[in-house]
């Protein structure tokens, strides 16, 4: 049997910029099979069966694109080895050994695969895959539809709070996307519902200027709390996620005379591209210590890799250190140059392109009107007021 990786099944004009999904055909006796990779690019970016190197991620998406195709070239060589045939019969057993498990099912067995989870939490997300199959009896995982999301999310707004329903939504997504990945399923559910959005209506934790000088102060910090700090201010002045902060390339960066220039492709969802002017950002602070990392090490990153759970504990150290009596994580990071930007700007369509929210209404939750807010903006409009019409 032959692999190859396709960008569409069917042969069908579209726009340079739709989205498809990236298959593995696989052709044995004059016939051809298709199964899912769970990487969506936009047609432009699809040249001769491999990833145009215009992608601004190419090189991860075709590492991961390639370690998919050789994991199937490698199983099917396994299997030859014994002296069998592998067709397609031999493909879809491989391919089906989950799709006749419960939905339920498939997330306990997913949670046993994790290690170092605490009894509590082991216990809350049993009892999370209990609410599923509560409301999603004898759902097989390969059986998933938009429907069923829906369904599922009636019964979470029916049972629990706003905050549950966050967790449950995410808890659920998350194995969903383990199911695309697994290609048990095709395609993600979730990209073709709209659920529900909840307002937030709780306080947004944010550092001030003052906060994050003290943790810029900080001298002779061991080298993990170092690059932890340097991470985490560098996303107070950019706003990035601590997912597109870990994937954050030196090829992401372009000097410029201003400055350098980042121009990322985001991982949240399908992405979507940010372009940081961070020169002219909030003085060249994130400028700065771009510059100081850029040389510093061998990586391919721009930061030093760092676990997740180094993260956590040096930045409880941080805290301490720097006497700040917050709660520090990289959306508190991230809400920190929202609040920033709102309260120098008061221009909800700055944070919007900063932060690259999909919704301006996420951006207009940082904008609070005051005297003090309305001075600053009339203030701008110093010696323009002769123009108006």
């Amino acid at each position: 049997m032959e692999f190859k990786l396709v960008h569409n099944r069917k042969k069908r004009i579209v726009q340079p910029d739709t989205k498809l999904e990236v298959r593995i055909e696989c052709y044995y006796n004059r016939k051809r099979q298709y199964t899912g990779t769970g990487v969506f690019i936009e047609s432009k970016f699809w040249t001769n069966n491999y990833v145009s190197s215009r992608h601004p991620q190419y090189k991860v998406i075709d590492a991961l694109l390639q370690n998919k195709l050789n994991e199937y070239k490698n199983q099917a060589l396994d299997y030859e080895r014994t002296g069998k045939i592998f067709d397609f019969n031999a493909l879809n057993t491989l391919l089906g050994g989950k799709s006749k498990q419960l939905f339920s099912d498939f997330i306990k067995e997913e949670l046993k695969k994790k290690k170092n989870l605490s009894l509590g939490s082991a216990a809350k997300y049993l009892r999370n895959a209990e609410i599923v199959a509560q409301a999603l009896p004898g759902l097989l995982v390969s059986e998933i539809t938009p429907m069923h999301i829906e369904k599922l999310d009636r019964y979470f707004r029916s049972q629990f709070s706003v905050s549950t329903i966050h967790l449950l939504r995410f808890f659920t997504q998350n194995f969903v996307k383990k199911a695309v990945k697994q290609r048990i399923l095709q395609h993600n559910p979730y990209d073709e519902v709209e659920l529900e959005k909840f307002k937030y209506k709780g306080k947004l934790i944010h550092l001030t200027l003052a906060e994050i000088k003290r943790l810029e102060d900080l001298e002779d910090l061991p080298y993990l709390v170092g690059v932890v700090r340097d991470r985490f201010v560098y996303s107070c002045y950019t706003g990035l996620r601590v997912s597109d902060n870990l994937a954050l390339l030196k090829t992401n960066l372009t000097d410029s005379p201003d400055g350098y220039v980042v121009d990322l492709r985001t991982i949240k969802g399908y992405g979507h591209d940010l372009i940081h002017p961070i020169g002219m950002m909030f003085d060249g602070k994130p400028d700065a210590i771009a510059r100081r990392w850029m040389t510093a090490h061998d990586e391919k990153t721009l930061f030093p890799k760092v676990s997740t759970a180094s993260i956590g504990n040096a930045l409880k150290v941080l805290r301490s250190m720097a006497k700040i009596n917050k709660h520090l994580t990289f959306h508190v990071a991230r809400h920190t140059c929202a609040s920033l930007l709102a309260d120098i700007s008061q221009n909800p369509y700055l944070i919007k392109n900063i932060l690259g929210h999909s919704d301006i209404k996420t951006s207009m939750l940082y904008i609070h009107a005051s005297p003090e807010s309305t001075k600053k903006q009339l203030r701008l409009l110093d010696g323009k007021w002769e123009n108006a019409r």
